[in-house]
């Protein structure tokens, strides 16, 4: 594998898969990329691409009663981690990496105060004194904007509003100051004004301590107000990675035209009559991941798909400028 000099993080051939009563899940299935230093690398695509069990993969945090790496590499600062041993990763995660998970709410410890949560990954990774890990969680949500901290740090999850609760997740993952920061869907279950907040909060965290941030999301528009580079995935493969720029002003992938055509345009004049556009939805189904898929995978739903594409999976070619896209009908 050639190596990126400017990336801190670079994944290659990944595979992973997963064993069902239906058969064998190729929940990812071949997706490469590179995250540079100090970046944000959005990953997108809709429910089921593979973008958490990407994210996943790279913790190792793959059950291994029913699922596996199968295949690829993921290395961290230039260490694979797919041969690493378990007490390795245990050291690494929470603390060189570290991963906000999509539901604050099921992700915190009911039972313990959100201080307590924060400083035993204080304790465990840092290797400091109780009461020095309770500073910490307190200068922690400072950090992420929590008003009155010191009380704050004696409080269930319960007791705090979502908004806030994502804010602990995000203060608890950047405890040990890591290099890598995973969010998975970060705005998910929160309302608007709080999801514009906490994304204000997460891009201004980074500039203050250069972390780097893979962001995973279905959402089109965060990945816009909060990306250098777009990955986007469909049924477990990169179908087009571009700088964001390049992608929305020139999707090359017929699903990411897709995606585009999807979003609500609020800058496009209405039609006579004062109605606007009709949304344009992508038709078909995503293919079932139990069955091997021979070529491309949006073949099925694409109208441009020969038999070509039904038969040959794509290789991704470099259209310039550091956008690739995975498409036989696609002249770069």
């Amino acid at each position: 594998m050639s190596g990126n000099p400017g990336a801190i993080l670079e994944v290659r051939d990944l595979a992973t898969q997963f064993d069902t009563l239906d058969g064998v899940v190729r929940a990812v299935d071949g997706v490469s990329f590179d995250l540079e230093r100090g970046e944000t690398l959005g990953i997108v695509g809709e429910s089921g691409c593979g973008k958490s069990v990407t994210a996943l993969s790279i913790l190792r945090l793959i059950p291994p009663e029913t699922g596996r790496i199968a295949a690829g590499s993921i290395r961290f600062e230039g260490e694979e981690l797919t041969t690493l041993s378990e007490e390795a990763m245990k050291r690494l995660r929470g603390h060189r990496i570290s991963m906000i998970f999509q539901e604050p709410m099921t992700s915190l410890n009911p039972v313990l105060t959100v201080g307590t949560q924060i400083a035993e990954n204080v304790v465990r990774h840092m290797g400091v004194s109780k009461k020095a890990a309770r500073e910490r969680a307190r200068e922690m949500l400072d950090l992420v904007r929590i008003a009155d901290s010191k009380r704050r740090l004696d409080e269930y999850p319960h007791q705090l509003s979502g908004g806030m609760r994502q804010r602990v997740m995000i203060a608890m993952a950047l405890s040990c100051d890591p290099q890598v920061l995973i969010a998975d869907e970060p705005t998910t279950a929160l309302d608007v004004t709080i999801q514009a907040q906490i994304l204000d909060l997460m891009l201004d965290l980074k500039e203050k301590t250069g972390t780097a941030i893979v962001l995973i999301t279905h959402d089109l528009g965060v990945v816009a107000e909060t990306s250098r580079r777009v990955v986007v995935m469909y049924a477990g493969r990169k179908v087009e990675e571009a700088p964001v720029e390049a992608l929305f002003d020139n999707p090359l992938h017929p699903y990411t035209r897709g995606l585009m055509r999807a979003i609500p345009r609020l800058d496009v004049d209405a039609e006579e009559g004062g109605r606007r556009p009709r949304l344009q939805e992508i038709p078909g189904m995503v293919p079932l991941l139990t069955r091997p898929i021979v070529g491309c995978a949006f073949a099925a739903r694409c109208s441009l798909a020969t038999e070509r594409c039904r038969a040959e999976p794509p290789p991704v070619v470099d259209a310039g400028g550091g956008h690739t896209v995975a498409c036989w009908e696609v002249t770069p």
